[in-house]
Protein backbone atom coordinates (compact mmCIF):
# COMPACT_ATOMS: atom_id res chain seq x y z
CA UNK A 1 0.00 0.00 0.00
CA UNK A 2 1.28 3.71 -1.04
CA UNK A 3 0.47 6.69 1.01
CA UNK A 4 0.66 9.90 -1.02
CA UNK A 5 0.92 12.86 1.42
CA UNK A 6 0.34 16.06 0.16
CA UNK A 7 3.31 18.75 1.14
CA UNK A 8 2.07 22.67 1.24
CA UNK A 9 -0.68 22.72 4.42
CA UNK A 10 -0.69 19.14 5.03
CA UNK A 11 2.72 18.55 6.20
CA UNK A 12 4.46 22.23 6.20
CA UNK A 13 2.43 25.39 7.21
CA UNK A 14 2.35 27.42 4.13
CA UNK A 15 -0.92 29.29 5.33
CA UNK A 16 0.13 31.35 8.40
CA UNK A 17 2.61 32.83 6.86
CA UNK A 18 0.81 33.69 3.88
CA UNK A 19 -2.47 34.51 5.70
CA UNK A 20 0.26 37.13 7.71
CA UNK A 21 1.05 38.30 4.50
CA UNK A 22 -2.42 39.34 3.22
CA UNK A 23 -2.93 41.00 6.46
CA UNK A 24 -0.04 43.16 6.09
CA UNK A 25 -0.36 43.66 2.27
CA UNK A 26 -4.33 44.63 2.22
CA UNK A 27 -4.63 45.98 5.48
CA UNK A 28 -6.98 43.08 6.97
CA UNK A 29 -7.31 41.00 10.01
CA UNK A 30 -8.32 37.62 8.58
CA UNK A 31 -7.67 33.90 9.60
CA UNK A 32 -7.37 30.13 8.20
CA UNK A 33 -10.58 30.06 9.55
CA UNK A 34 -12.05 32.89 7.10
CA UNK A 35 -10.70 31.53 3.70
CA UNK A 36 -13.72 29.41 3.11
CA UNK A 37 -13.00 28.15 0.10
CA UNK A 38 -10.09 27.56 -2.29
CA UNK A 39 -10.29 30.56 -4.40
CA UNK A 40 -11.48 32.55 -1.56
CA UNK A 41 -8.28 35.26 -1.18
CA UNK A 42 -8.06 35.71 -5.47
CA UNK A 43 -12.05 36.29 -5.59
CA UNK A 44 -12.15 38.63 -2.08
CA UNK A 45 -8.92 40.42 -2.86
CA UNK A 46 -7.76 40.60 -6.27
CA UNK A 47 -5.08 37.68 -8.59
CA UNK A 48 -1.87 39.34 -7.00
CA UNK A 49 -2.79 37.96 -3.73
CA UNK A 50 -1.73 34.53 -5.14
CA UNK A 51 1.88 36.19 -5.44
CA UNK A 52 2.78 34.75 -2.40
CA UNK A 53 3.17 31.34 -4.14
CA UNK A 54 2.89 31.79 -7.28
CA UNK A 55 4.75 34.89 -8.22
CA UNK A 56 8.55 34.16 -9.49
CA UNK A 57 10.11 37.04 -7.02
CA UNK A 58 9.24 34.95 -3.84
CA UNK A 59 10.76 31.73 -3.40
CA UNK A 60 10.19 30.74 0.06
CA UNK A 61 11.34 27.00 -0.11
CA UNK A 62 14.49 28.40 -0.11
CA UNK A 63 14.67 29.85 3.43
CA UNK A 64 14.04 26.73 5.43
CA UNK A 65 13.14 29.05 8.99
CA UNK A 66 10.48 30.47 6.94
CA UNK A 67 8.51 27.43 6.02
CA UNK A 68 8.07 25.15 9.26
CA UNK A 69 6.49 21.81 9.52
CA UNK A 70 3.32 21.79 11.81
CA UNK A 71 4.14 20.73 15.07
CA UNK A 72 4.20 16.53 14.78
CA UNK A 73 4.38 16.27 11.14
CA UNK A 74 8.16 15.01 10.91
CA UNK A 75 7.47 12.51 13.37
CA UNK A 76 4.38 11.72 11.57
CA UNK A 77 5.71 10.95 8.31
CA UNK A 78 8.17 8.94 9.62
CA UNK A 79 5.72 6.73 11.60
CA UNK A 80 4.07 6.07 7.68
CA UNK A 81 7.86 5.21 6.72
CA UNK A 82 7.98 2.85 9.27
CA UNK A 83 4.77 1.01 9.02
CA UNK A 84 3.95 1.38 5.05
CA UNK A 85 8.11 1.40 4.32
CA UNK A 86 10.25 4.57 3.38
CA UNK A 87 9.79 3.54 -0.63
CA UNK A 88 6.02 3.61 -0.30
CA UNK A 89 5.52 6.79 1.22
CA UNK A 90 5.57 9.79 -1.07
CA UNK A 91 5.06 13.31 -0.69
CA UNK A 92 3.02 14.76 -3.89
CA UNK A 93 2.69 18.63 -4.00
CA UNK A 94 1.52 21.01 -6.92
CA UNK A 95 4.69 22.70 -7.89
CA UNK A 96 5.55 25.78 -9.63
CA UNK A 97 8.46 25.38 -11.64
CA UNK A 98 10.89 27.84 -10.02
CA UNK A 99 9.85 26.55 -6.91
CA UNK A 100 10.92 22.82 -7.65
CA UNK A 101 14.36 22.51 -6.83
CA UNK A 102 13.90 24.67 -3.72
CA UNK A 103 11.05 22.69 -2.53
CA UNK A 104 12.07 19.28 -2.74
CA UNK A 105 15.64 20.10 -1.10
CA UNK A 106 13.55 21.53 1.77
CA UNK A 107 11.49 18.44 2.35
CA UNK A 108 14.51 16.53 1.63
CA UNK A 109 16.09 18.72 4.95
CA UNK A 110 12.99 18.12 7.32
CA UNK A 111 11.49 14.78 6.53
CA UNK A 112 14.51 13.05 5.13
CA UNK A 113 13.17 11.58 1.28
CA UNK A 114 14.90 10.43 -1.14
CA UNK A 115 14.15 11.59 -4.98
CA UNK A 116 12.08 9.33 -5.55
CA UNK A 117 9.67 9.89 -2.74
CA UNK A 118 8.40 13.17 -4.24
CA UNK A 119 6.41 13.90 -7.02
CA UNK A 120 5.95 17.47 -8.00
CA UNK A 121 2.56 17.09 -9.62
CA UNK A 122 2.09 18.71 -13.28
CA UNK A 123 -1.71 17.27 -13.66
CA UNK A 124 -4.34 15.77 -11.79
CA UNK A 125 -3.13 14.04 -8.50
CA UNK A 126 -5.43 11.17 -8.56
CA UNK A 127 -3.18 10.56 -12.08
CA UNK A 128 -0.72 9.65 -9.89
CA UNK A 129 -2.31 8.29 -7.04
CA UNK A 130 -3.76 5.11 -8.65
CA UNK A 131 -2.39 2.77 -6.05
CA UNK A 132 -2.46 4.12 -3.08
CA UNK A 133 -4.29 6.44 -0.31
CA UNK A 134 -3.88 9.60 -0.40
CA UNK A 135 -4.11 12.81 2.58
CA UNK A 136 -4.56 16.40 1.33
CA UNK A 137 -6.01 19.30 2.68
CA UNK A 138 -7.74 19.98 -0.69
CA UNK A 139 -11.28 18.52 -0.45
CA UNK A 140 -10.93 18.63 -4.28
CA UNK A 141 -8.55 16.91 -4.73
CA UNK A 142 -9.40 13.87 -2.26
CA UNK A 143 -12.86 13.80 -3.94
CA UNK A 144 -10.87 13.42 -7.44
CA UNK A 145 -8.94 10.62 -5.85
CA UNK A 146 -11.85 8.60 -4.70
CA UNK A 147 -14.17 9.27 -7.76
CA UNK A 148 -11.60 7.93 -10.08
CA UNK A 149 -9.28 5.33 -7.88
CA UNK A 150 -12.00 4.34 -6.16
CA UNK A 151 -9.17 4.53 -3.05
CA UNK A 152 -9.21 5.78 0.17
CA UNK A 153 -8.59 9.57 0.65
CA UNK A 154 -8.51 11.93 3.82
CA UNK A 155 -9.23 15.29 3.54
CA UNK A 156 -6.41 16.88 6.67
CA UNK A 157 -7.76 19.93 8.65
CA UNK A 158 -4.61 20.76 10.61
CA UNK A 159 -6.26 21.18 14.70
CA UNK A 160 -9.58 22.32 12.18
CA UNK A 161 -8.50 25.68 11.46
CA UNK A 162 -8.76 25.68 7.67
CA UNK A 163 -12.39 27.03 6.50
CA UNK A 164 -11.88 25.39 2.99
CA UNK A 165 -11.47 21.91 4.43
CA UNK A 166 -14.72 22.28 6.57
CA UNK A 167 -18.17 20.17 5.60
CA UNK A 168 -20.33 23.00 5.77
CA UNK A 169 -18.51 25.21 3.36
CA UNK A 170 -17.95 22.56 0.41
CA UNK A 171 -21.55 24.08 -1.20
CA UNK A 172 -19.26 27.50 -1.65
CA UNK A 173 -17.07 25.68 -4.24
CA UNK A 174 -18.58 25.40 -7.40
CA UNK A 175 -16.01 22.62 -8.54
CA UNK A 176 -17.05 20.14 -5.68
CA UNK A 177 -20.54 19.85 -7.28
CA UNK A 178 -20.01 16.75 -9.50
CA UNK A 179 -18.46 15.43 -6.14
CA UNK A 180 -20.86 16.33 -3.65
CA UNK A 181 -21.90 12.34 -3.61
CA UNK A 182 -18.21 11.39 -2.61
CA UNK A 183 -18.79 13.19 0.98
CA UNK A 184 -21.05 9.49 1.75
CA UNK A 185 -18.79 7.18 0.54
CA UNK A 186 -16.73 4.84 2.93
CA UNK A 187 -13.40 5.86 1.20
CA UNK A 188 -13.98 9.46 2.59
CA UNK A 189 -12.98 10.71 5.49
CA UNK A 190 -11.94 13.78 7.41
CA UNK A 191 -8.98 14.26 10.47
CA UNK A 192 -7.77 17.01 12.20
CA UNK A 193 -4.65 16.01 13.55
CA UNK A 194 -1.84 13.29 12.25
CA UNK A 195 -2.81 10.64 15.39
CA UNK A 196 -6.29 10.39 14.12
CA UNK A 197 -4.67 9.86 10.59
CA UNK A 198 -2.49 7.01 11.98
CA UNK A 199 -5.54 5.72 14.05
CA UNK A 200 -7.62 5.53 11.07
CA UNK A 201 -5.18 3.67 8.84
CA UNK A 202 -4.59 1.34 11.73
CA UNK A 203 -8.41 0.46 12.47
CA UNK A 204 -9.37 0.03 9.04
CA UNK A 205 -6.54 -1.92 8.79
CA UNK A 206 -4.26 -0.45 5.83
Amino acid sequence: MKIFVDYDTTLINLIDPWVDWINKRYSVNITSNDINRWYFLGEVFDKTANDFWRSEEYNHYADKEFLLPFEGAVDFFHALEEKYGKSNVIIISATRKHHKEEKIKHAKYYFGITDEQFIASEKEKYEYTKDGILIDDYPLHVMEHIHHNNQKGIVFNYEDRFGWCKLHNYGLDEKFTKFSQITKNDNFSMATSYEQVLKELDDENY
